[in-house]
């Protein structure tokens, strides 16, 4: 499953936050949450530092969407 189709309720807030209009973090720290769990069961390892975990769930959120067209 795509992070899109996983997600697609909350696509525009994604690509919000992919392209740094809003910090998914503060905005919705819910679905945030729900986003690192989805990337670490696709294998994703997180270092544990919020500051850089952050820029990584960004970088492949951005590259997800970019994927499927929807930046």
């Amino acid at each position: 499953m795509t992070l899109v189709e996983k997600f697609k309720k909350d696509v525009n807030l994604l690509r919000g936050a992919a392209n740094g209009e809003i910090h998914l973090g503060i905005k919705n720290p819910k679905l945030y949450k729900k986003v690192m769990k989805f990337y670490q069961a696709e294998g994703i390892v997180f270092s544990g530092d919020p500051v850089d975990d952050y820029e990584m769930l960004i970088d492949y959120i951005y590259e997800d969407l970019q994927a499927v067209g929807v930046s």
